[in-house]
C-alpha cells in the first residue's frame, strides 16, 4: 500500500501544532509567566489558552493526515481536503483572533509561537488544497 505525501505532511504538521507550544515555540506558560492577581494568585495568560486550542488542532490534523492515508475514495480525499483547510484556517484563527497572544509584544509567544503557528496553519491551507486538486484530478474521467 502506497501512503500519499498529503497524508505524511498533514500528520507531520498536526504533531508540530500539537507539541510546538510547548517545546520550540513555547508560550508564555512554559517559560513560567503568569498574569499576577493583586490577590496574588496567578492566571494563565491567553497564550496558553492558545496552545491548548492548538492541540485540539494538531490532533484533528493528525487523524485527517491518517484518514487520508488509507482512504481510497476520490471524493473522500476531497472531503479531507476541506477538512484540513478549516483546520489550516484554525490554527491561525486562534493566536491572531480567537484565542490571542498576550498584550506585550517582547514575550515569546508573539516573537515566536505566533509566527510558528500562523505559517503552520497556511502551510496546512496548502496542502489541503493540494489534496483536493488531487483528488479532483482522480475524479474527472
Amino acid at each position: 500500500m502506497k501512503i500519499s505525501l498529503p497524508a505524511i505532511i498533514l500528520v507531520v504538521l498536526g504533531i508540530l501544532l500539537l507539541v510546538g507550544p510547548w517545546t520550540f515555540a513555547p508560550v508564555c506558560e512554559v517559560g513560567g509567566m503568569y498574569a499576577k492577581l493583586a490577590s496574588g494568585s496567578s492566571l494563565v495568560m491567553p497564550c496558553g489558552w492558545t496552545a491548548r486550542a492548538e492541540i485540539g488542532v494538531g490532533a484533528l490534523a493528525i487523524l485527517a493526515g491518517l484518514l487520508l492515508a488509507f482512504s481510497k475514495s476520490a471524493e473522500t480525499k476531497r472531503v479531507i481536503g476541506f477538512f484540513g483547510i478549516g483546520l489550516g484556517i484554525l490554527a491561525f484563527l486562534f493566536p491572531l483572533y480567537i484565542t490571542k497572544m498576550c498584550g506585550m509584544a517582547e514575550h515569546p509567544c508573539n516573537l515566536v509561537t505566533k509566527p510558528v503557528l500562523v505559517i503552520l496553519g497556511v502551510v496546512i491551507i496548502a496542502v489541503a488544497c493540494w489534496v483536493i486538486y488531487d483528488a479532483q484530478e482522480e475524479m474527472s474521467p
